[in-house]
């Protein structure tokens, strides 16, 4: 582990660039940030979500690992956030990154949990860490990731937090995405629904995020009402964005099929959340979590919000029934209405204090033993 300058200094807390090489010799960079004084109990390695991430994530005016790095530290425990393969820091936003195209190809999920144990490992080298507890906060991709790490090096994981929870594959993921489920998530989180979950006409006129016209362009109630019940529900928007999108859906699942990266930068993503060919082939290859989660044994939380619209609530509840068949009693869910995919992290960016989401994240790993 090569160690570099120090980095950022946060409240009673230092923080410093190293290097990790992996299990095939690629070199990538990671911070580590690590509260002042004597040995450190805990240690969180934030398993990253899809795309091309940096160790700090900047953004314009504020550095999303920071949070995370500050208010860890602040409770005396170690963080360590990383590259994702082929990326290093970059001057040019919105994501402030730059790209080595060869490299990126190695962007892979097996290789990644790879790349975490590596991780662990050469942390640990530090003195002040070689006894501490390791935890996992995974998000998104990462919840996909971080299993199979604790699956595969049983013995060095103590705990994983999953948050923006993948319970299914990625191609299920992605079909659910553009058949409708996703959809009406997002119809759910603009405007008020009644106790079956729908949206009436009433509702949807009343407006009450003044979407219809900045977003919907005045489409008409009716457009939206795809069976005439005079609701808007789940069934309504399979129905409809079925339609639109089947067309995409199927191109995309080709593209990826034939390796044709260049249709997948050009349709998916695009520079924002930039994926290989080879990166949805081997994800469509693994076990999904609701396989792999029930065997392991180490303690495990879920976070999540009501509001995502990049993988389904309702496979936290399901997740939570298997584990409550056979059983078991490692798996704690949280989920949090009018909570997004994000755990609504932007009310930090904009002053209206940390969400509830965030508090649950940060108080479970503190309280854990």
């Amino acid at each position: 582990m090569e160690h570099n300058i120090v980095l950022d200094n946060f409240f009673n807390a230092s923080s410093e660039v190293i290097e990790i090489t992996s299990f095939d010799g690629y070199t990538f960079k990671g911070r580590l940030t690590m509260p002042s004084g004597g040995n450190i109990s805990k240690l969180v390695i934030y398993v990253n979500g899809s795309g091309a991430n940096t160790y700090d994530n900047r953004r314009s005016g504020f550095n999303y690992f920071d949070t995370f790095a500050d208010e860890f530290s602040n409770r005396g425990i170690a963080f360590f956030s990383y590259n994702t393969r082929g990326v290093d820091i970059g001057d040019n936003p919105p994501l402030y990154n730059t790209i080595n195209d060869e490299e990126y190809l190695s962007y892979l999920p097996l290789n990644l949990v790879e790349d975490v144990y590596y991780m662990i490992k050469s942390i640990k080298e530090n003195d002040r860490l070689k006894d501490c507890k390791v935890y996992l906060l995974a998000w998104s991709e990462g919840t996909i990731i971080a299993p199979l790490v604790a699956e595969k090096y049983p013995n060095m994981i103590d705990g994983l937090f999953l948050a923006g929870y993948a319970n299914q594959n990625m191609k299920d993921i992605l079909i659910w995405q553009n058949t409708g489920g996703s959809s009406y998530v997002w119809f759910a989180g603009n405007f008020d629904t009644d106790e079956y979950g729908r949206i009436s006409r009433a509702s949807f006129d009343a407006d009450p995020n003044n979407v219809i016209k900045s977003i919907l362009q005045n489409t008409a109630f009716e457009e939206f009402d795809m069976n005439n019940d005079g609701y808007i529900d789940k069934n309504d928007c399979i129905i409809r964005v079925t339609a639109i999108q089947e067309d995409y859906l199927n191109e995309m699942l080709s593209a990826i099929e034939r390796r044709d990266d260049i249709w997948i930068r050009n349709n998916y993503g695009g520079s924002l959340i930039p994926l290989t060919s080879g990166w949805f082939l081997e994800h469509f290859s693994l076990r999904s979590n609701q396989e792999v989660l029930p065997g392991l044994d180490l303690p495990i939380f879920i976070f999540h919000g009501v509001l995502d619209a990049n993988v389904d609530v309702s496979e936290v509840y399901r997740i939570n029934e298997r584990f409550q068949e056979l059983g078991k009693t490692n798996l704690k869910i949280n989920v949090f209405e009018q909570h997004n995919h994000d755990l609504n992290f932007i009310d930090i960016i904009q002053n209206k204090g940390m969400p509830v989401g965030f508090l649950a994240i940060f108080d479970a790993i503190d309280c854990i033993e």
